[in-house]
């Protein structure tokens, strides 16, 4: 069932004009275990911000302020931490799945919803720089179904195979073996979508919008297209690909909300806080962290909110998450941490 909204943001200038958006956040995060035991996936902060919240700002920044999200695991506090940071900025609604529906049968349960045309479809783990507007504007000059943001394939990435014409037309989805004539590409997980895709979606059950509802359309003779794109992205959908996200932060290669926070770590006189304690630029340390004498942190460190290191620890390349604890004399490169696990990265 659908749950909110929040009250509308009267303040919001420049947006698209009656686009609405749904963020796909109900998947396990198997991938990303054990640290999902204990977090939901899209909570898990990057440099202390669930990665969810990148998305809802990519999505303000592009003018959206209607937006379903659909929970399974950890709905509660999910809701709880947006509810409370995006009030006044967006209306917020949840589809609640007692049973995950997938992709496809996720998005079939809110086509009430979304009832204009187009709409947007993301992931909540999906890190990118995206001119949205574009996206929309070549969906609508294609007279598409179905606009798929794509980029340049890269060989061993681990991505599942799109193919499309010369024309950008998308032909082939997850193809095993190469199409003569036929360029490859990798799907973003960004959908631009009209109405006709919920003709393609079963009620009810558990489908993939990409094995189901894209093979459909493509063999019914549905215009998809591809949009590519060139800039910043990652899916953070493992473990390793999660701290290559908070490496690309904190070094400044996340455009757009990274780079903020990357200069205020730099400049942060953390040693007037804490003395005794050497920091080595750049670290980013949420509140309430106690670290103890004679610490070298740094670089290249992230401190989640409330984590406790002992003295004499080492500490570079290293994501820790809120109340993670580091011991007395621990020397830590390539690492995650938190509150439960430990992890080489």
């Amino acid at each position: 069932m659908l749950r909110g909204p929040a009250p509308r943001a009267a303040h919001l200038a420049g947006r698209v004009s009656s686009v609405k958006a749904m963020i796909l956040a109900a998947g396990l995060g198997t991938r990303l275990r054990p640290f999902t035991d204990e977090i939901p996936k899209s909570l898990l902060p990057v440099a202390n911000r669930p990665q969810i919240e990148f998305v809802l700002e990519l999505l303000l920044r592009s003018g959206v302020s209607d937006v379903v999200i659909n929970l399974h695991n950890f709905a509660g506090p999910i809701r709880s931490r947006l509810g409370s940071r995006y009030r006044d900025l967006m209306n917020i609604a949840y589809s609640v799945e007692t049973e995950i529906l997938g992709t496809g049968g996720g998005l079939k349960k809110v086509e009430d919803f979304l009832d204009e045309d187009p709409f947007i479809l993301i992931n909540a783990d999906t890190l990118m720089d995206l001119d949205l507007a574009g996206a929309i504007r070549r969906h609508a000059e294609c007279g598409a179904a179905a606009t798929m943001v794509v980029r340049e394939w890269e060989e061993g990435a681990g991505f599942g195979r799109v193919e499309m014409d010369g024309e950008g037309r998308i032909r082939r989805m997850l193809p095993r073996e190469p199409g003569e004539g036929l360029t490859p590409v990798i799907f973003t997980g960004v959908h631009v979508l009209s109405q006709k895709v919920f003709d393609y979606l079963p009620a009810g059950r558990f489908s993939c919008i990409n094995r189901d509802g894209y093979q459909s359309m493509l063999d019914a003779g549905e215009r998809v297209y591809g949009f590519r794109v060139s800039g910043y992205w990652r899916d953070v959908g493992t473990v390793m690909s999660y701290f290559d996200a908070n490496m690309d932060f904190i070094h400044g290669r996340m455009p757009a909300c990274g780079e903020q926070l990357v200069a205020l770590g730099r400049e942060t006189a953390y040693e007037a806080a804490m003395p005794g304690v050497e920091f080595i630029p750049p670290v980013i340390m949420g509140r309430g962290c106690r670290i103890g004498r004679g610490c070298r942190i740094g670089p290249a460190v992230v401190l989640g909110e409330g984590c406790r290191v002992g003295r004499g620890c080492r500490m570079e390349r290293a994501v820790a998450l809120p109340r993670a604890l580091f011991r007395d004399g621990d020397l830590v490169n390539g690492c995650i941490r938190s509150e439960k696990a430990s992890v080489s990265a």
